[in-house]
């Protein structure tokens, strides 16, 4: 960890936070193409031509989400993030430690999941990678939730922080 401590995210943690994010939605809405060629692949059937420019996005939006992360897990190691407001109940504070605990093992365990099903045909991977997307799914719902507390209900600056917005 980094030894001093920090008083706000860098440009780049919040770059890397937002196009995680982007790039996490993005996969959620449009992953159709890919669904539909594993199907068929799985059924022994030839997929349509137009599923798979879609399935190829969804396997290199993937990737792109797995180095990503690799990179903003490396910079919170080395730079270190800010501390949390203190404003909370512990439990909250719990809650929110567990939910980035989750979030961060999720966004390496669904393209890893997915990778090894597509590429390596690993028995149970696809099933590792759909149950990790929907659960990554409600988490992500939570976290948005906790933000929202915190900038509307605690009066935190921990929103805008992520935001690149600074207090007066």
């Amino acid at each position: 960890m980094a030894g001093t401590p920090v008083s706000s995210y860098s440009k780049t943690q919040i770059w890397l936070h937002w196009s995680i994010a982007a790039l996490i939605l993005v996969q959620f809405v449009a992953h159709d193409g890919m669904e539909h060629v594993w199907r068929a692949l799985r059924r022994g059937q030839e997929a349509a031509a137009g599923d798979w420019p879609l399935a190829y996005l969804h396997i290199v939006l993937g990737l792109a989400v797995l180095v990503l992360a690799a990179g903003r897990l490396w910079l919170r190691a080395t730079r270190g993030v800010p501390p949390v407001s203190g404003m909370e109940h512990p439990a909250l504070r719990l809650v929110a430690r567990l939910t980035h605990l989750v979030i961060y093992a999720l966004i390496f365990i669904v393209p890893l999941s997915g990778a090894a099903a597509w590429f390596l045909q690993v028995p149970g991977a696809g099933l590792v990678h759909v149950l990790g997307k929907n659960v990554l799914l409600y988490v992500v719902l939570l976290h948005t939730a906790g933000a929202l507390v915190q900038h509307f209900v605690l009066k935190s600056n921990v929103l805008r922080q992520m935001l690149a917005l600074r207090q007066a």
